[in-house]
């Protein structure tokens, strides 16, 4: 399959490692939060661990919005190699140092620094990808490295999982529940750890091209914004309606589908086995390079939509499951492609650009999760609608700016490629 990659193979596994890593860690991080906060003597009521629940991930998300266009800068500069190496590691550190805390602020501490830390891998894989420039290749390196967090998104909640049924068959969970967080966060570092140690030993050894921006990092960052805004909306209006979606969908299949937890996560598994068979596709056969522009990003997102639309009508687990998969492989396609688009700058990608793209899907998760679950508690399944609405609006503002999703001009900086 990776044979057509002109590319070494191992820069391939390296950053889509860099990107499992990461989503492994937050997604081990998910079904810990209300054991771990039962353990903090103020935050043990259930109102209490539900607030803290999401504040603790909004954390994450405050850290890598504020943290990722600082690293994508600083990789047009000096390079994405050593950053993301640091990066790597000062995440792994933080997973430990979360698991360790003894009090709910020191937490919050280590979350914000854990997306900090984050915000490090995405723009820096995204600009290493986009630096390619047979744009059939990095089709293909787009497709396989978001596939891989999607990948790490199923495996830790997992390998959560494991570990508290094997615990829970031990004996009693509350009085393990330092194991029954340490490991799993301890196996995430361990593999952020030697994913960065492979990066360190061996993508020094491939050439990598970043921008030097010769006018300075605010000239470029306000030509980023005056010509990146469709780009930027687009990130921001994928994970504001994913975010929107998992905020409801619990709440909504318990109250009109009359459906468990169980049934619960199995729709969300259909929308992830969805997303990783659309990416899979694109990964075997890359055509974001031929396709992916304002037109494709546009009718991927009434794609979401009608999900959306389908889901709030529906009374039926059947439909729902159907509707999910729309939402599935709506998001599947918009995420590579948005990124992929990004790096149309002359066949070399900017890391400011990309870091200000995570940026905006961070800002637009945690909006996302927090609208999602003001909208249910006034309009029930109405929510929805309004979610779809929005994502449609969207869709048609993208589709009639679609020139500028691909033009990206870094005026007022002077840019030139450089290897290293």
């Amino acid at each position: 399959m990776l044979r057509s990659l002109r590319v070494p193979r191992i820069v391939f596994w390296l950053l889509a490692g860099a990107n499992f890593a990461v989503a492994l860690g937050y997604g081990a991080i998910l079904p810990l939060l209300p054991t771990l906060l039962a353990t903090y003597g103020g935050s043990a009521s259930a109102v209490s661990v539900s607030w803290h629940t999401g504040g603790l991930l909004g954390a994450y998300m405050f850290g890598l919005f504020f943290a990722a266009p600082v690293w994508g800068a600083l990789s047009d500069r000096i390079g994405g190699q050593r950053l993301l190496v640091c990066g790597l590691v000062a995440y792994a550190a933080s997973l430990v140092a979360f698991a360790l805390a003894e009090s709910l602020p020191l937490a919050y501490v280590w979350r914000v620094l854990a997306g900090v830390a984050g915000g490090a891998v995405l723009p820096i894989v995204n600009a290493t990808a986009g630096a390619v420039t047979d744009r059939r290749q990095r089709a293909r390196l787009f497709s396989g490295t978001a596939m891989a967090t999607l990948l790490g998104l199923l495996a830790g909640p997992a390998l959560s999982g494991l570990v508290y049924g094997a615990m829970q068959r031990m004996g009693d969970v509350t009085t393990m529940t330092p194991a029954v967080v340490g490991l799993p966060l301890v196996a995430s570092a361990s593999v952020a750890f030697g994913v960065a140690l492979g990066c360190g030993l061996r993508l020094e050894r491939t050439r990598t091209a970043s921008l030097e921006l010769g006018g300075g990092i605010m000239p470029a960052a306000r030509a980023v914004w005056q010509n990146a805004r469709p780009a930027l909306a687009a990130s921001f209006l994928l994970t504001l309606a994913l975010g929107a979606f998992e905020a409801i969908l619990p709440v909504f299949g318990r109250s009109h589908l009359s459906i468990g937890p169980e049934a619960i996560g199995a729709l969300l598994s259909v929308c992830m086995i969805a997303m990783l068979g659309v990416q899979g596709g694109l990964l075997v056969f890359p055509i974001l390079q031929r396709v992916a522009g304002g037109a494709f990003i546009a009718t991927a997102f009434l794609v979401v939509a009608a999900g959306l639309s389908l889901l709030a009508a529906t009374e039926s687990l059947t439909h729902a499951a159907l509707a999910i998969g729309l939402i599935g492989a709506g998001g599947a396609l918009l995420q590579p492609a948005i990124a992929y688009v990004a790096t149309l700058n002359d066949a070399v990608a900017s890391g400011l650009l990309l870091g200000a793209v995570a940026a905006a899907g961070g800002l637009g998760q945690a909006a996302g999760s927090l609208a999602g679950g003001a909208l249910f508690a006034m309009f029930e399944a109405n929510a929805l609608w309004a979610v779809a609405a929005t994502v449609a609006l969207g869709a048609i503002w993208l589709g009639v700016t679609s020139p500028r999703l691909q033009s990206v001009k870094t005026e007022g900086s002077s840019l030139h490629r450089r290897l290293r």
